[in-house]
């Protein structure tokens, strides 16, 4: 029966994947300018690969290499995955209770900032995003995405959304190209439902739009929620030349010197990763490790798995879960990655350092510890490069500086 219900699972995914028709560069049409990028073909998250250091990951097979255009998405047939026994999750289990929200230290951000300006700003958002999660099973993962990969690279400030007629934005860079359209439709629907009440018109930013509905995403796919910080702004530009993300060949230490510079513990690292429980990733990620042999952080039924459903021709058409509760919010990813069956490197990487490992483990056996981590480390992610009306504006419309 979970076999039968997964193949359903997939092949709802395949057929959201594949009817979501993208416009791109400068549309002139009536509401064109917030319609997602044509780019993307792959559900769920996945920064860039790269080669990382101690642990080596294998140097076999090209962990990144932007695909060409496909104009139809063609999954191959995947086997259940395995992931290991986990306990099971009490309905009545009460989410972790938030940390307390305090303003940032310039006092720019408040829980209550649009109270007088769009009282109703958060029922909206979540209205929106409670739609398109009906209509698409990787809505909320590809949210999640672009929050993050938003926030990593100048900050919150809605960068990610801005396309230039020259194609020369973060979007478009290599390490963007597999964020799925769903996502930007996310954003895009909820950016019309604020604008559609004549309270909230124009008055609130995109980058605010966009941290609701990480948050919401997240809550409305079982996990927990939490009082979020408002009152940025957006950018007035964006360079595909700023963009440099987490790779996912990176280790610990080499992922940790790129959190660390962004103020985020390792801590931040395990419980942000841990967003990996939603969601799918390309066989462009994973290919490097199980061919022509499997890396050693894998276990050996597992990368069989992997080579059942990701051809040694790389298809990029071709994806893999990242645990088997794919649209639920869980702790199931750490079971996963304890049993040496992380997708990515980077996830098998957490399991083998030692700063980490005690962090999976916890996360592991509690949920409501991951819960509890997960919120401050999306809090303190929201507070990144925030821009202020000096450096930054309220857009009018997402995809482009007003």
């Amino acid at each position: 029966m979970k076999a039968l219900i997964l193949l359903v699972l997939i092949s709802f995914i395949i057929a959201a994947a594949a009817e979501c028709p993208f416009s791109h560069g400068n549309d002139g049409g009536n509401g064109g300018a917030n319609a997602p990028p044509k780019h993307d073909n792959s559900p769920g998250y996945s920064p860039p690969a790269n080669n990382g250091t101690a642990p080596s990951p294998p140097a076999s097979g090209t962990p990144y290499a932007t695909p060409g255009a496909s104009p139809a998405l063609a999954p191959a047939a995947s086997p259940e995955l395995t992931p290991a026994a986990s306990p099971a999750l009490s309905p009545e289990l009460p989410p972790a209770s938030a940390p307390s929200v305090n303003q940032t230290n310039n006092g720019s951000l408040s829980p209550d900032y649009y109270a007088k300006i769009c009282p109703n700003l958060e029922s909206l958002v979540q209205g929106a995003v409670r739609g398109m999660m009906a209509s698409s099973p990787i809505a909320a993962a590809a949210t999640l995405r672009l929050f993050f990969h938003d926030c990593f690279i100048t900050g919150c400030d809605a960068s990610l959304l801005i396309q230039n007629p020259n194609n020369d934005d973060e979007q478009h860079s290599s390490e963007n190209m597999f964020l799925r359209a769903d996502g930007y439709k996310t954003i895009a629907a909820a950016k019309a439902a604020v604008d559609a009440d004549p309270q909230c018109t124009n008055k609130v930013s995109c980058a605010d739009i966009m941290a609701l509905a990480a948050r919401d995403s997240v809550a409305l796919s079982g996990g927990p929620t939490w009082k979020v910080e408002l009152g940025r702004y957006d950018a007035l530009g964006a360079r595909a030349s700023d963009v440099d993300l987490p790779l996912t060949t990176e280790d610990v230490p080499a992922l940790m010197k790129r959190f660390s510079a962004h103020g985020l513990t390792v801590d931040d690292l395990v419980a942000l990763s841990g967003g990996h429980t939603l969601g799918a990733t390309s066989c462009v990620f994973v290919n490097s490790r199980i061919y022509p042999t499997a890396d050693a952080f894998l276990d050996p039924g597992f990368a069989s798995q992997l080579q059942g459903i990701c051809p040694s021709n790389l298809d990029p058409n071709t994806f893999v879960f990242f645990d088997q509760s794919v649209t639920s919010f869980d702790n199931n990813y750490f079971l996963m990655v304890q049993q040496k069956k992380g997708v990515l490197f980077s996830d098998s990487a957490l399991y083998f350092d030692s700063s980490s490992k005690g962090i999976v483990d916890k996360f592991a056996a509690d949920r409501n510890a991951f819960f509890t981590q997960f919120i401050s480390s999306m809090v303190s992610l929201g507070r990144l490069g925030l821009k202020t009306a000096a450096n930054g504006e309220i857009r009018s419309t997402c995809t482009k500086p007003n």
